[in-house]
């Protein structure tokens, strides 16, 4: 019984950590927010802040890994790439703010890269082991163009607050992605 009732406290911490930060970064940046006007805003002392983290950075990278973990989840369950951009998509899109911060704060590019190179694992283009060795740095090239390409999308589109549905966004990556495959 305690140790859900302490876990329960410490959801409820990070809960009202992560909510200040959100709000903080509304009006300021990262660097600009101390731990004092954190704490003052989300109503916890400086002990329980520093029971979980070190600096507000921290709350933004244990965020990012969390992204990272549910768009893993959703990579892991789909059955081509095509699903994993649409799921991937709704999935920002479903959790606005967290993605907005994430991405547009903290320059979430490296959670896409990541990502994107697990579907490329997953995923590997057809007949890439029979293309000749002077082809493979076009194709290396064309990946890394793909890859850059879907980022700046998402990035945009979530900069401009979700203005298109998540299902034309993963419809458009998609349709360059399957063209750049096609080389």
């Amino acid at each position: 019984m305690m140790d859900l009732r302490k876990d329960r406290r410490v959801q409820y911490t990070k809960k009202v950590l992560r909510e200040a930060l959100f709000s903080l970064l509304q009006e300021r940046e990262l660097s600009e927010i101390t731990i004092t006007q954190l704490c003052k805003t989300a109503d916890v002392n400086r002990n329980s802040f520093y029971r979980h983290y070190t600096i507000p950075l921290d709350i933004l990278l244990e965020l990012e890994e969390d992204i990272f973990e549910r768009l893993s989840a959703v990579l892991r369950k789909s059955a081509n790439m095509d699903e994993v951009i649409l799921l991937s998509c709704k999935l920002l899109e479903n959790d606005k703010e967290m993605s907005k911060i994430v991405f547009t704060k903290a320059d979430g590019s490296g959670i896409l890269a990541r990502i994107l190179t697990s579907v490329r694992n997953n995923f590997p283009v057809k007949n890439q082991i029979e293309l000749s060795p002077e082809i493979q740095p076009f194709i290396e090239m064309a990946y890394q163009f793909g890859e850059k390409g879907s980022i700046a999308v998402i990035k945009n589109w979530i900069e401009k607050d979700f203005s298109i549905p998540a299902d034309d966004v993963a419809k458009m990556i998609s349709y360059l992605v399957n063209r750049l495959n096609k080389l």
